[in-house]
């Protein structure tokens, strides 16, 4: 599998091209609507909260006293500076922050970025206080493919995408000692009759009651949701 050898310097290039903020395709509006909520549900509520990869900074509807965004782009983190307690230009890889020092680690479509998400797995666990709690989203399963980068001029996966999870997979990047659960979400049949745009302001837990038995039958979703907490020591 292929892995650039200045992803960050990449990365903050695209950021000057594509907007995080805004997406005009209304199918894809109200199925992001749906699994951000579905992940906020899961977060919970946190005293202190990291979000790796802010993007548009979604993450902030978490209640919260705290919230760090991180960020490769000094674009995005400039727009967001407002809404956060620290906006940090950061690797995934190598968290600025203390061991065991926050609540709540969001990582949402990130690390399929990465080119090593075991490193960036383990700064999530070394960053999370006993008691704290990662959620982590991906594409489920996703089959990579590859069009030519127009920065480098390389062949390079369709959405920088360097690997393809499930449930598995992602959970294994974790310690043993962690309390695991795993979720998929976002039937490919309910995509593909645009119904996410019917379900997009209805409860959450009416799309959940047509999506599960969707891929439970055909074992075709979207995105896979991992939650992680650390054991509170006795």
């Amino acid at each position: 599998m292929n892995r650039c050898s200045d992803y960050i310097g990449h990365y903050r290039a695209d950021a000057e091209h594509f907007d995080y903020f805004t997406n005009e395709n209304p199918a894809g509006q109200a199925y992001e609507r749906l699994l951000r909520r579905f992940i906020l549900a899961l977060a919970g509520k946190a005293r202190t909260v990291l979000d790796i990869g802010s993007g548009s900074g979604w993450a902030a509807s978490v209640p919260h006293d705290n919230i760090f965004f991180v960020d490769l782009s000094p674009k995005n983190l400039a727009a967001l500076k407002a809404e956060s307690t620290g906006s940090v230009m950061a690797d995934a890889h190598i968290l600025p922050f203390r061991d065991e020092s926050v609540d709540l680690v969001i990582a949402s479509e990130i690390v399929e970025h990465l080119n090593d998400p075991a490193s960036a797995a383990g700064e999530i666990w070394r960053v999370l206080k006993p008691g704290g709690r990662a959620v982590v989203s991906t594409p489920y399963k996703e089959k990579i493919r590859y069009t030519l980068c127009i920065h480098c001029n390389q062949p390079t996966p369709w959405n920088a995408h360097l690997h393809s999870f499930d449930e598995n997979i992602l959970l294994s990047y974790f310690p043993v000692a962690a309390r695991k659960r795993s979720y998929i979400f976002g039937s490919k049949i309910l995509a593909v009759a645009r119904a996410p745009r019917v379900f997009r302001n209805l409860p959450l837990l009416l799309w959940r009651l047509f999506d599960l038995p969707l891929i439970a039958i055909v074992r075709k979703a979207q995105h896979v949701v991992v939650v992680i907490e650390k054991p509170r020591r006795v």
